[in-house]
């Protein structure tokens, strides 16, 4: 998944949409909106327009002025996220939202969940949002690499503390005797220090998702709540599927609308992606994960990686260093 930019002519029609879909949140164009608008202007529009003074846009005259497939769907995204910043999509948004994807053929898949949500259909919105998440491919590539059926039944249970498959976990734990500098040796020192457990100890991390604990690695940043925002965006610029944005979806609605998606507990803070500098590092990440060269979560195998020096495997996989 990439970022695009449209061009300069066009940069007005867009953020008139984006700024439409921030007005009809419950609360009206808020922190968290105007927070995510302007870090559209800095980091894909490099524009300076005063929000406030920006006129409403008829969805036949914003496709009408946007014609490239690929800004129209990134368009439809972005409203997505607008409508979630600082809680759940309102009902006024999902319309505004499915009009203009409407009008511009758009088939984005995410615009169905957030109707759902809006019509308060939480059980739909759920099974909608997690047959397209990330965690669809977990389950799949547990299934695949550790003994089908019966393998995802165990990680269940070992997430909730039941089982433990010791073979497994002493692999895991075996790379905190790799060499410090080691990407291995990060990962063991990175789970430990936070309390996290391996995949086959009580509690601990499926196996299908252990690609995203070497994405906090690699991309060095920490599970904070808005590390998690910014790995997510990471994440969503190396995969190459076509459910990629649904990773930042996921984060978006928990960490800052409320709305708790994963299996754990998290910390509540609705309007978290307004906070200052979040959305645009959030995009910077974005953006940081795309030139990789591998997809982690197309059934990376990690293991050949534990062993090198983390520098030596972020070159190796083409991360960009931060800026």
């Amino acid at each position: 998944m990439r970022l695009f930019r449209p061009d300069r002519e066009q940069v007005p029609y867009p953020l008139r949409a984006m700024t439409m879909v921030a007005r009809a949140a419950e609360h009206g164009l808020g922190q968290s909106q105007r927070a995510l608008l302007d870090a559209a202007q800095q980091v894909i529009l490099h524009s300076d327009f005063e929000i406030d003074g920006l006129a409403p846009i008829s969805p036949q005259e914003l496709a009408s002025h946007l014609t490239q497939p690929e800004l129209r769907r990134q368009l439809i995204q972005g409203m997505v996220v607008m409508s979630l910043v600082d809680g759940p999509s309102s009902a006024d948004q999902s319309k505004l939202i499915s009009g203009f994807a409407a009008a511009m053929n758009v088939e984005e898949s995410a615009v169905g969940v957030i109707c759902h949500l809006a019509a308060k259909e939480l059980l739909m919105f759920r099974f909608d949002f997690y047959r397209h998440s990330h965690l669809r491919g977990y389950v799949e590539t547990t299934y695949r690499k550790q003994g089908g059926l019966l393998g995802v039944a165990k990680t269940i249970l070992g997430l909730k503390g039941l089982v433990e498959d010791r073979a497994l976990a002493a692999r895991f734990d075996a790379w905190g005797e790799l060499p410090e500098g080691s990407t291995g040796r990060a990962v063991h020192d990175y789970y430990r220090a936070n309390g996290f457990a391996f995949p086959g100890e009580k509690g601990g991390f499926p196996y299908g998702g252990v690609y995203h604990d070497f994405a906090h690695i690699l991309s060095g940043t920490p599970p904070t709540p808005e590390g998690e925002l910014l790995v997510a965006s990471f994440q969503a610029g190396f995969r190459r599927n076509a459910d990629a944005f649904f990773t930042v979806l996921f984060a978006v609605l928990t960490q800052s609308s409320g709305i708790n998606m994963s299996p754990l507990p998290q910390p509540v803070l609705l309007g978290r992606v307004g906070k200052p500098g979040l959305a645009a590092q959030m995009m910077k990440e974005l953006e940081r994960g795309s030139p990789m060269n591998t997809d982690l979560g197309d059934d990376w195998d990690f293991w050949p990686y534990a062993p090198m020096p983390l520098e030596e495997a972020r070159r190796s996989l083409g991360v960009v260093p931060r800026q």
